[in-house]
């Protein structure tokens, strides 16, 4: 079987990276690969600007062509008993939901199974998110899952997001973030560097961040050990 992987940054799935020891395929479009119990995982690294990052995607999956897709990365809350450092796990395949309960359940990584909305730009506000979860049933939003979604739906690849959630519902980030179109992380450092009054909230981000991070990392590994120890002729259907 061949997994695909996408994550903006390394960091996001640092514990994959530690397992597997990934070796760089294509410095060009990001491309990164290991073998897994004779199973081949590639991971694409989309970066941070949407517009790149789906160009990117797009790419990756025609010339890669896997048989399943993880699309990891973080995520913010939208309702009130989703908190920081749980992962949120969504996919219209059953079975895929089914085997990332197991494998986060036996790691006793924290989660929720349910759905996330993709926005194109960040909502930043307690204000904000209540009126977007109020809009449907998301429990979480990003900025790139339903997009990687359809991409794999209109390829008949089965497609699997797992968010760490790095921000609650009532975190109000736009003292740091707004005004920013695209995460841009020298700027954003160079604001916070000169507004004192941003460093408990720049702390609190980073810690929170590292957190999401840290257990998304070790859920997706999970998941990726589950699925890989199935038959190698086995896809996900």
């Amino acid at each position: 079987m061949k997994i695909g992987l996408v994550a903006e940054v390394k960091w996001e799935v640092r514990e994959v990276c530690r397992r597997l020891k990934l070796r760089l395929i294509d410095q060009e479009e990001e491309t990164w690969g290991a073998q897994m119990n004779g199973h081949e995982l590639r991971l694409c690294l989309s970066g941070m600007v949407p517009s790149v990052a789906k160009k990117r995607v797009v790419r990756f999956l025609d010339s890669v062509k896997p048989d399943l897709m993880i699309c990891s990365g973080l995520a913010g809350a939208l309702r009130p008993n989703v908190q920081v450092g749980e992962v949120i796990v969504q996919s219209d395949n059953p079975r895929l939901v089914a085997e990332t309960e197991l494998a986060l359940k036996n790691k006793d990584i924290p989660f929720h199974v349910g759905s996330l909305v993709t926005v194109s730009q960040p909502v930043l506000t307690p204000v904000a998110r209540r009126e977007l979860a109020a809009k449907g049933q998301a429990i979480a939003v990003d900025m790139e899952s339903q997009t990687i979604s359809a991409l794999c739906k209109e390829r008949g690849i089965p497609c699997l997001a797992m968010k760490g959630v790095s921000d609650d519902i009532d975190e109000d980030l736009s003292p740091i973030l707004g005004g920013f179109e695209i995460i841009n992380i020298p700027r954003i450092a160079m604001r916070v560097l000169v507004k004192p009054n941003t460093w408990p909230l720049a702390a609190r981000l980073a810690r929170h961040s590292y957190v999401a991070a840290n257990n998304l990392g070790y859920g997706v590994w999970a998941t990726l050990e589950r699925l890989g120890n199935g038959s190698q002729s086995e896809r996900p259907v």
